[in-house]
């Protein structure tokens, strides 16, 4: 049986600590997915605008009879409405998608900007991404406004690291109510989670299994995490999903399978033996960092070796960011 934790964002709202995430989720696929996952169990929605899946979510959440307002929902804004006067018309087209007046937690998806227009994928001639000079503190107080509208009950960012954190906090006026990350047992990021709670900003976990990005195995497939499983007569995705809510952040779980969705959702306290096991497979292992932008988001690659990543991309680019 789920355990239906909380946290608290510095808000006072309340937010459920397991969350159902749509990122590559098709169109067709998401709308019975998240119908599935609300009947579940679940009452928090992960979002955003790039997944281009925004109406089929709203669907599916009209669709499994829950009440909007028992439901957590977090959008985001994507990297080519970083100017602040397209802050507000990308929120708006995303509630007109998902047919809701607001969102619980809007965030800058990343802290690079694109160039601005209607394509997510701005390109020059040579297939390298366009890059905006909008610095995130200028759009953050774009989105700070939008807390007066009642369109968003709290905002906060994702992909952010200390270094960016740090920039933003001192030109804020409202802090972050959360950073979402990519956080598992192989990319732990300790000091960015003791640099967020010290702030009062919740770490919020995508890719709490791994993610297939890079054709590699997946921290869900590591053996030890099999071999714990077993031991706790568990199935692996729930030791993750549980590992992450017991080390003290909101895990966004993410399957179209319902049996998948349903397992999930059912998290448990694991005992201190096994969370040690868990905690020594750290490898800094990131599947997330898109470094054919050109922009060193994470500060780890370089500014010369993104540079190189992104012209030697054009060509593949061209063919495969054409929305």
């Amino acid at each position: 049986m789920a355990l239906n934790r909380t946290f608290t964002l510095n808000t006072g709202a309340k937010i459920p600590a397991v969350g159902f995430g749509t990122w590559q989720a098709a169109p067709h696929e998401v709308e019975k997915a998240v119908e599935i996952a609300l009947k579940s169990g679940y009452r928090h929605i992960d979002c955003a605008a790039i997944y281009r899946n925004e109406n089929e979510v709203g669907v599916g959440i009209k669709k499994s009879g829950v009440k909007r307002e028992e439901i957590f929902v977090t959008g985001k804004l994507w990297n080519t409405k970083h100017r602040p006067e397209d802050v507000e018309s990308a929120l708006d087209k995303s509630l007109a998608d998902m047919g809701t007046d607001y969102v619980d937690l809007f965030l800058m998806h990343w802290p690079c900007a694109f160039a601005p227009g209607d394509k997510f994928f701005p390109l020059d001639s040579n297939g390298v991404f366009r890059l905006d000079d909008v610095d995130a503190s200028v759009t953050w107080k774009a989105m700070e406004a939008l807390l007066k509208t009642k369109k968003v009950r709290a905002i906060g960012v994702s992909n952010f690291n200390i270094r960016r954190l740090e920039s933003l906090l001192s030109t804020c006026s409202v802090i972050p109510a959360a950073n979402q990350i990519e956080k598992h047992p192989y990319l732990q990021q300790p000091e960015l989670a003791e640099f967020c709670k010290k702030r009062g900003i919740l770490i919020e976990a995508y890719s709490p299994l791994g993610n297939n990005q890079t054709g590699e195995p997946r921290t869900v497939d590591d053996a030890k995490v099999h071999e714990v499983a077993k031991r706790l007569g568990k199935d692996p995705g729930q030791v993750l999903v549980s590992w992450g809510v017991q080390t003290g952040h909101v895990v966004l779980s993410k399957s179209v399978t319902a049996s998948r969705i349903a397992s999930n959702f059912q998290d448990f306290e694991i005992p201190a033996e096994e969370m040690a096991e868990l905690n020594a497979l750290e490898r800094h292992k990131r599947f997330n960092f898109p470094m054919r932008w050109g922009f060193d988001i994470f500060d780890e690659a370089g500014e010369e070796a993104v540079r190189e990543a992104a012209k030697d991309a054009g060509k593949e680019n061209k063919t495969k960011f054409v929305v």
